[in-house]
């Protein structure tokens, strides 16, 4: 006998409002309903209709996971427009900046994920972890979320001795901990139990939906911009591409495992290797007539800026966000999986609606 489950639109496993109806014959899933879109925004719309002052303000808190990610595209499609050249020093510590903020982010869904799973030890433990990384993140911006620091050319304040000594050693830490939260969850038979083989998406499938980020590394897709097209200071560090071709829960969890401990290696490089000189930022007093384009690593995958100017203000803006879960993907996932595995499943896409409904 069949029957109809709905799930959201709020969950307390989902970033943000999202619905779905599934069709159930048994304990199998056989049709799938997706729903988002509670809460288009028209941001890029609003941004031709602000200063830049207020437009950045409003890109760094489009999304509180990837507000960094946001100022930062947005930022470099200025310098593009503008013919600006930022110091080597500010665009290391952009670089440390959008490592951390990718380390909370993956942190926040394997949370998730292991919540779901009811394995408590790993979720303690990655609560802890996304703790102390929202600690270095105060260290090295002033903020534990949307870390406001990207300015044109720039940035609006610099790391100094103390702070750079204080957040290695927290760094350290953090590495030793999701060293060991690998070493031990990646084996773990009750996990590997509940994700091999469930909500497989195939590299073929993830070529033609256009899956980004860890979600299409997880299926095989090597695309990562940091590596592929480098920017900022990307070109100077050391970016091990991280891919697995399951396509299921569990290469999706060990792909945000193992991401999370290169970005907090790549933020030591960072430090590191943090050469002096200048580092300010600054609004610019006038634009340039033109088109520029500026994409980024965000921690869902590939963000992209375009902005067209007259001359004295954006005229057109558009952002290209990480594509959303939509019907088509989520039949894919969902349709013949157990539906006591579907808030698995959905919690391992670690969708971002805030980005897609920008």
């Amino acid at each position: 006998m069949g029957y109809t489950l709905t799930l959201g639109p709020f969950v307390a496993h989902w970033r943000g409002p999202q619905r779905l109806v599934l069709k159930v014959e048994g304990e199998i899933i056989t049709d799938v309903d997706y729903r988002a879109g509670y809460n288009e925004r028209g941001c890029a719309e609003r941004l031709t209709r602000l200063n830049l002052d207020q437009a950045l303000h409003l890109v760094s808190r489009i999304c509180s996971a990837a507000s960094h990610a946001h100022s930062l595209a947005f930022c470099q499609a200025l310098e593009t427009l503008l013919g600006i050249t930022v110091p080597e020093r500010a665009a290391y510590l952009r670089c440390g900046v959008a490592e951390l903020e990718r380390v909370i982010s993956h942190l926040t869904g394997l949370t998730a994920l292991f919540d779901v799973l009811g394995l408590d030890r790993y979720t303690d433990m990655t609560r802890r972890l996304r703790e102390g990384s929202q600690q270095a993140m105060y260290l090295l911006t002033g903020a534990r979320i949307i870390p406001d620091v990207c300015l044109p050319g720039g940035l609006r304040a610099d790391l100094d001795a103390d702070q750079r000594s204080e957040l290695l050693t927290v760094l350290a830490k953090l590495n030793r901990l999701i060293f060991r939260l690998i070493d031990q969850a990646i084996d773990h038979r009750a996990l590997l139990s509940r994700t091999v083989n469930v909500g497989t998406l195939t590299p073929a499938g993830a070529a033609q939906f256009f899956v980004r980020g860890p979600l299409g590394r997880a299926s095989g897709v090597t695309a990562d911009l940091r590596i592929d097209q480098p920017y900022a200071a990307y070109q100077q560090l050391t970016v091990r591409r991280v891919v697995q071709e399951g396509g299921d829960v569990y290469a999706r969890l060990v792909v945000l495992l193992l991401e999370t401990l290169e970005s907090v290696k790549l933020v030591e490089q960072v430090l590191e290797q943090l050469p002096g000189g200048e580092w300010h930022g600054a609004l610019p007093q006038r634009l340039s007539a033109g088109r520029a384009t500026a994409e980024v690593e965000s921690p869902q995958g590939l963000l992209r800026y375009r902005l067209e100017s007259d001359g004295r203000r954006l005229t057109n803006v558009s952002i290209d966000s990480p594509r959303p879960l939509d019907r088509l993907l989520a039949r894919t996932l969902l349709v013949g999986a157990m539906v006591d595995n579907v808030m698995l499943i959905m919690g391992s896409t670690d969708m971002c609606v805030a980005c897609a409904e920008c």
